[in-house]
């Protein structure tokens, strides 16, 4: 039996300056979930471990964090463990590549313990290992290779072959890469799979965060293959579409997303929160100062406001008053807006503050 380690899309560098402070924290877990993911092939005791594109972000990538990938795949091969590399769309392999900038098998200190295949190699990028009874190609799909012995393709792919391109690949599994949530499955005799990333790339995806181990079965002339998944990420997104309607103030309002932190959950969770519609005269929504507030209790939180001001309806004061006139006023133009009028939205809060004005309470 054969037991392969399968991992892609780490992205390691990506920057993610949409998050802020949370950014750096974000690079340093997606380097500690790759550093989980060559602990667990240790202690699986793997053959091999596949790094199925997009290992890095680009080619532009420090020293120091080559170093450290060099120093995780030496790790491996102190346990006599292969790893085979498939360049992804970021980290290309051009002329620039990090992969021609940098020998990793030689910065690992065990050469030929990492292989970086190349898929325009023709034959080349076949990587044939004959202690193990096993062929790792870069073609896709793989020209006639010997069935003689385990045969395993990788491709790197921004959505997953088709089922009529999996059933023609030519090998007996097919590793992809490029979509960032995991999937596996089979389409006539091969099976595939889909590891995602290990931690999260696409912050609006809560799939990421896992690795798959394959095992590579034969008896009595039948192979089997398995596709086994674990847990190596931290990191977790979840969206929130909260109805203001049912939320009386601004400590409500606090609270209620609060919530999603309960128990210590918020330290791993990036928040998307959109409030969605229509808000009482008694609540402020600032979700620049709401989000200063409760990102301590999250890796990161984002409040978009899609909500609306009450209208005021039969509540308006007579038509012949200065309020009433005021009020409708502006309901027309926010249902039908004319040329030259401002942007719905500060409509929509000039209404909101001159109800709260015209009921005595304060405007901001």
């Amino acid at each position: 039996m054969l037991r392969l380690l399968q991992t892609s899309d780490l992205h390691l560098g990506a920057r993610n300056v949409d998050l802020g402070e949370a950014a750096a924290l974000l690079r340093e877990r997606r380097a500690a979930a790759f550093e989980r993911s060559l602990a667990l092939a240790i202690s699986e005791k793997v053959d091999v471990v596949l790094i199925v594109g997009d290992l890095f972000e680009s080619n532009a990538v420090t020293r120091g964090l080559v170093g450290r990938v060099a120093s995780g795949l030496a790790g491996l091969a102190g346990a006599g463990i292969r790893t085979v590399i498939l360049p992804g769309d970021h980290d290309r392999l051009d002329p620039s590549s990090v992969y021609r900038a940098f020998d990793l098998a030689a910065l690992a200190g065990a050469p030929g313990s990492v292989v970086v295949l190349d898929p325009a190699a023709g034959a080349s990028g076949d990587l044939t290992l004959d202690e193990l009874g096993l062929t790792v190609t870069a073609r896709f799909p793989a020209p006639d290779l010997p069935d003689d012995r385990w045969r395993v393709g990788l491709v790197h792919r921004l959505s997953r072959p088709r089922d009529d391109e999996i059933a023609g690949a030519g090998v007996d599994y097919l590793a992809v890469g490029g979509p960032h949530e995991a999937a596996s499955g089979s389409a006539a005799d091969v099976a595939w799979g889909a590891s995602g990333a290990p931690d999260l790339v696409d912050v609006r995806r809560d799939r990421a965060g896992e690795i798959v181990v394959i095992r590579l079965d034969e008896h009595d002339d039948r192979r089997s293959v398995s596709v086994e998944r674990h847990r190596v990420g931290t990191t977790r997104f979840e969206a929130l579409s909260l109805d203001l309607a049912g939320v009386p103030d601004s400590a409500a309002l606090e609270a209620a997303i609060a919530a999603r932190a309960d128990g210590g959950a918020g330290a791993d969770l990036i928040l998307d929160v959109q409030l969605t519609g229509a808000w009482a005269d008694a609540l402020d929504v600032d979700s620049e100062a709401l989000e200063a507030v409760l990102r301590p209790r999250f890796l990161n939180v984002r409040i978009r406001n899609g909500a609306s001001p009450t209208l005021s309806g039969a509540t308006a004061p007579s038509a012949e008053t200065v309020g009433g006139a005021f009020i409708r006023d502006l309901e027309s133009r926010i249902g039908a807006p004319v040329e030259g009028d401002p942007p719905t939205d500060e409509l929509l809060e000039a209404l909101r503050l001159g109800r709260r004005l015209l009921a005595g309470r304060e405007g901001h």
